[in-house]
């Protein structure tokens, strides 16, 4: 395990990108994107990933230069075709676009479609929080999860984020609806681990602890994840136009085919409803009352949400990002056969 700058590692992600044509400041958005996942300790949803999107900017099925375009069926809704550009990108674009309206408006509601992956929904959280809004993000991924009673996958881990700007760091709540992400049996995978029983579930709908068997994902909290994760998938297909479930073209598998998803986001102008200082302080004694609650162990830290990441964040701005050995030797083949600076990585 080494231990790598943020800022060494920024720069390295943003060459790579722009390597395959994406345009700097894109390039330096997803890798603003990747980071914030490693700098949160959630490593499923960054640098690991990298490799992946090259490989489809490669072969077409993400574009580097999108031509998003945007249209308002409704003053307060928003509608963005991300024209299969990197999903990072056409999201921070969309909610871009949506605080401008919702300013206006005091709310929107946002369908985007033709996108692809995003990353880590509580980075696209902190661009409206930013902006002292409230709201919410979801997407719809391929078909991970085996819904309750079932033994076959049939919607996908389907991620839902929520925020509330608040004194310092923001209230995010950012979740999957499987009750283990599957970007982490992607990290056990690459790096060569075994993972627990309870993960995941093999072709016949038996556990297994060898990640490059799994296929489906247990969600969350029996059927209540199960019908979350299934009224994401409405969120995001029905109103976007783009498959659901199993007709969702899968991540790693499907690389010949754009991934064409969808994406909903709200949000709201809290202003329009209570000043913002006012509700910022509220929030703030919210969060000193949940931090003042008894405990059944004074050694286990109580967090209000997002608050265990972004101390994680601190920590690793200031040690470094932890990188396994083996992602850490393909990162380093890719910068030498891309002809990329490798200072800081090696």
């Amino acid at each position: 395990m080494r231990h790598v700058a943020y800022e060494a590692l920024k720069q390295f992600v943003r060459s790579a990108l722009e390597r395959y044509s994406v345009p700097a400041e894109d390039a330096a958005m997803v890798a603003e994107c990747l980071l914030y996942a490693n700098l949160s300790g959630v490593d499923s949803h960054g640098i690991v990933h990298l490799g992946h999107y090259l490989r489809r900017l490669a072969n077409g099925t993400i574009k580097a230069t999108p031509n998003i375009t945007y249209s308002s069926p409704r003053p307060a809704m928003l509608r963005v075709d991300g024209d299969d550009g990197l999903g990072h990108v056409v999201t921070a674009r969309a909610i871009d676009c949506g605080v401008n309206i919702c300013r206006n408006q005091g709310s929107v509601a946002i369908v985007v479609e033709n996108s692809s992956h995003f990353g880590m929904a509580a980075y696209h959280v902190r661009r409206f929080t930013d902006a002292n809004l409230a709201g919410m993000i979801m997407t719809h991924t391929d078909a991970r999860i085996v819904p309750t009673g079932a033994r076959t996958p049939f919607v996908g881990t389907n991620p839902i984020a929520f925020g509330f700007p608040a004194v310092g760091e923001p209230v995010v709540l950012d979740i999957a609806t499987s009750s283990v992400p599957f970007g982490k049996i992607s990290v056990a995978a690459t790096e060569g681990r075994s993972i627990p029983a309870d993960w995941g579930l093999d072709k016949e709908g038996e556990p297994t602890t060898d990640p490059r068997k799994v296929v489906g994902l247990h969600p969350i909290a029996g059927h209540k994840g199960s019908g979350l994760a299934v009224v994401v998938d409405l969120f995001c297909s029905m109103f976007s136009g783009m498959p659901f479930g199993p007709h969702i073209n899968r991540m790693f598998e499907d690389l010949n085919a754009p991934r064409k998803l969808g994406h909903f986001i709200a949000l709201w102008d809290i202003e329009a409803l209570v000043p913002i200082e006012d509700f910022k302080r509220r929030i703030n004694d919210y969060i000193g009352e949940l931090h003042a609650l008894p405990r059944r162990d004074e050694a286990v830290p109580l967090y209000f949400p997002g608050e265990l990441e972004a101390s994680k964040r601190a920590e690793r701005l200031r040690s470094g990002i932890p990188i396994e050995a083996g992602l850490l030797q393909e990162l380093v083949a890719l910068g030498q056969r891309l002809e990329i600076n490798l200072e800081g990585l090696i």
